[in-house]
């Protein structure tokens, strides 16, 4: 594609550019999909330029799921576990604190314990007191209780020396994780993990529920065809496989996307007892349907709560009861986590903008380091990433607790965090993470020499000038087509999330009627009315979340970079558009 007949505009903060389509692939996908050219566009500007991929794109179907006997380790794992079916031995599995690991332990042991498996016990640790990963205490006394075979679901692939505690203890470990493969792996009887060199399963990025589902796929397979165990409808654990999905940020596209779609048609006629009261406390209705917004700003955050503040334990219960009163009692604890991980996050975020304010040194670092012992080691990680969000800075706030303090930090585009501390790893006791989240310990007395070599890091290794971030937007829109219709067309590129963003179009030469501050000092939001240039009896509303800036005036013409959707509040809906930037119309021309 020739991007010099790209359009390109510019605002205050970024460059917008309109793709330039390939017109006779274009013209193609219309004739053989029947679809609209909107949709189209939307397609290729996603990557997608083949009618098979488009098509099991806009399709998504469950015969598309590759085989999971293509993953390394599976034939080996579920042969063990056939073996272990026979001989009624014991399992363990061991998961983790978080939505993804509370997801994966669920379906796995509850389907276990269907499939007829007669001794499943499940293990989450504290992310207060043993930290993420296997731990030595947990693994003996699961020996002490007769486990003989214990599976670890979104971790173990790092955990050397606990697998190899495990196997003189007499526990054949079976590993399923997604995370990236360390230098040295794990002397495990069996390693599932799709980033694994030899692994020939297509779908690499994968959630660790989703690999753990690859993994029951496979089971069930098996234990049909030997006639061993009870037949399981794996459908209905896609709710916890999209929820856990989504959670994790994973892409929503291949072998997720099947997930997260059929996954939410599931919750809409759950009847898993723990997925009813979630949703209702989560104030979501049945008749109205699922989308994977919801998963992550509704759902999600009310299980990952309870396994910041208390026990993850109570979230892995509350998707396995099957009694009324546990469920209602476990779903009104993960309430009261989430409104304390609320108050706890509005604490820490109020002394953190104090710290700032009183010592400017720090606000002006590259890198906003801060310490406390009054913060909540569960809770630092989303103050870190609204920080960072405020300031434009990255982050990393730590939380201190008899002279050792255990840290979260949340990056800004084009920073890879573990570069950073790989850095500086002579002054951390532990770390590790991914290029825009990490976690770390560190000792006290080694705070102010951490944050002193990252200055001194970033200062050497940052460039002055960053290259001007880029929006790319999927087409023009009018006014009057932000409507109820161009709604319905779009609906067919759900779920949208992270690797399948929402749409977003330009809307040229729209006057501000009126524009409406809303929300807090550092989360402010603009409420607008336009009105068309064109046609000063066309209105349309609009919604800018997050806003830095100077708001613009009524009566400016603006260009706005925006995505349309139905709000819907208080039983009222309205279609708007959902700003994500704007300028000055007519202040820079096309290029």
């Amino acid at each position: 594609m020739n991007t010099t007949d790209n359009k390109i505009l510019h605002s205050n903060s970024r460059i917008w550019e309109i793709k330039t389509t390939p017109a006779e692939l274009c013209l193609k996908f219309c004739k053989e999909l029947n679809i609209s050219s909107r949709l189209a566009t939307i397609l290729i500007n996603r990557g997608i330029n083949d009618l098979d991929q488009a098509s099991s794109f806009l399709e998504p179907s469950l015969h598309d799921i590759p085989d999971p006997f293509l993953m390394s380790g599976m034939e080996k794992a579920v042969e063990r576990l056939t073996l272990a079916f026979r001989r009624k031995e014991k399992i363990a599995v061991f998961g983790d604190y978080d939505m993804d690991g509370i997801s994966a332990t669920a379906i796995l042991v509850d389907y276990l314990r269907r499939a007829g498996f007669t001794q499943v016990e499940f293990h989450i640790p504290s992310r207060l007191t043993d930290g993420y990963g296997l731990n030595r205490q947990a693994l003996a006394h699961a020996c002490e209780s007769g486990v003989t075979l214990a599976l670890t679901v979104d971790n173990g692939v790092s955990n050397l020396e606990e697998i190899a505690a495990a196997k003189n203890l007499g526990i054949d470990m079976i590993v399923t994780d997604h995370h990236q493969i360390p230098e040295e792996l794990p002397q495990a009887f069996a390693i599932i993990n799709p980033h694994l060199p030899e692994c020939k399963y297509p779908e690499k990025n994968l959630a660790g529920v989703g690999v753990a589902f690859n993994l029951m796929i496979a089971l069930r397979k098996r234990l049909r065809e030997s006639g061993l165990a009870a037949d399981v409808n794996l459908l209905q654990y896609l709710d916890l496989v999209a929820l856990g999905t989504v959670a994790d940020v994973m892409p929503l596209t291949g072998v997720n996307r099947i997930f997260v779609s059929f996954g939410l048609i599931e919750i809409n006629k759950t009847h898993r007892l723990g997925m009813l009261y979630l949703l209702s406390a989560a104030g979501i209705k049945r008749d109205e349907p699922i989308s994977a917004r919801d998963l992550a700003f509704k759902l999600a955050p009310r299980v990952n709560a309870v396994g910041r503040v208390a026990d993850a334990k109570i979230a892995v219960e509350l998707f396995l009861t099957k009694d009324k009163a546990i469920a209602l009692r476990n779903v009104q604890t993960l309430e009261e986590c989430n409104e304390r991980r609320r108050q706890i996050e509005k604490d820490i975020k109020k002394e953190v903008d104090a710290m700032l304010k009183n010592d400017a040194s720090l606000a002006a670092a590259k890198l906003i380091l801060l310490a406390s012992e009054n913060w909540h080691p569960g809770v630092v990680g989303i103050v870190s990433s609204r920080v960072a969000e405020a300031y434009d800075k990255p982050v990393i706030l730590i939380a201190m607790e008899n002279g050792v303090g255990r840290g979260s930090g949340r990056s800004v585009p084009g920073l890879n965090l573990v570069a950073v501390l790989d850095h500086c790893q002579d002054h951390l006791i532990r770390y590790g993470g991914h290029e825009q989240a990490v976690g770390l310990t560190v000792a006290d007395e080694s705070i102010a020499k951490l944050r002193e070599e990252i200055e001194n890091y970033l200062t050497i290794s940052t460039p002055e000038q960053t290259e001007v971030p880029r929006l790319l937007l999927d087409g023009t829109l009018q006014p009057d087509e932000i409507n109820r219709k161009l709604l319905d067309e779009l609906k067919v590129l759900h779920p949208l999330g992270y690797g399948n963003p929402d749409p977003t179009f330009l809307l040229e030469a729209t006057e501000v009627a009126k524009v409406i501050p809303m929300g807090s000092s550092d989360r402010r939001h603009l409420k607008f009315t336009f009105t068309d240039s064109k046609d000063r009896r066309k209105r349309f509303a609009g919604i800018y979340f997050n806003f830095k800036g100077t708001p613009p005036k009524n009566g400016e013409t603006l260009d706005l970079a925006c995505t349309p959707e139905e709000n819907i509040w208080r039983g009222r809906s309205e279609i708007r558009a959902n700003l994500t930037d704007f300028r000055i119309s007519g202040k820079d021309n096309s290029q």
